[in-house]
């Protein structure tokens, strides 16, 4: 049985989480190569229903745009991240459903999708600005690699037994 209000309960700790964790990777140098904010809200977009996970992707960035200035708003990076955010949490569970796929192929599909969005922005966006399209392109998708490399091995580990964690808190509830 699905439990909306528990649904608000993990929506907003993730959020929190994407909030807090680039912060902590930025102070260590990390930021941008290891993408902290994304790995948040990949789970946001495995665990929480699909319209709330939605609003922490969109609203992850913006929010950390606008307390921290981090991701920028120009150059434009953070509409650029809460494109990518909406499609992180926007797709792996509609791709599970659609195709059987388990969590680490979804992953993958949505990590490829997202570099291919994340090419396509930053060159319109680097066009807009007459600045070389394909050198700040291939930069940015390059410069995510490690942070992609991580996901796949991180969240494939934690996804399965916070999913399950979910599903006891979700039939304790019923229970009651």
């Amino acid at each position: 049985m699905k439990h909306p209000s528990f649904d608000y309960v993990l929506a907003g700790l993730l959020l929190s989480a994407a909030l807090v964790l680039p912060i902590f990777f930025h102070v260590l140098g990390l930021g941008s190569a290891f993408m902290p904010m994304f790995y948040p809200l990949a789970v946001a977009g495995f665990l929480v229903s699909p319209p709330l996970a939605m609003i922490v992707g969109v609203s992850a960035p913006l929010l950390s745009a606008l307390l921290t200035g981090m991701p920028p708003f120009y150059p434009p990076i953070a509409f650029i991240m809460m494109a990518e955010g909406l499609l992180f949490t926007a797709l792996p569970q509609p791709l599970k459903k659609i195709l059987p796929l388990g969590d680490w192929p979804a992953l993958l599909v949505v990590l490829v999708l997202d570099r291919i969005l994340l090419l396509a922005l930053v060159q319109a966006m680097a066009r807009c600005m007459e600045l070389p399209p394909r050198l700040l392109g291939w930069a940015a998708v390059v410069r995510g690699l490690p942070g992609l490399a991580l996901m796949l091995v991180v969240l494939p580990l934690i996804i399965p037994p916070l999913r399950a964690r979910k599903e006891r808190i979700a039939r304790r509830h019923d229970q009651e």
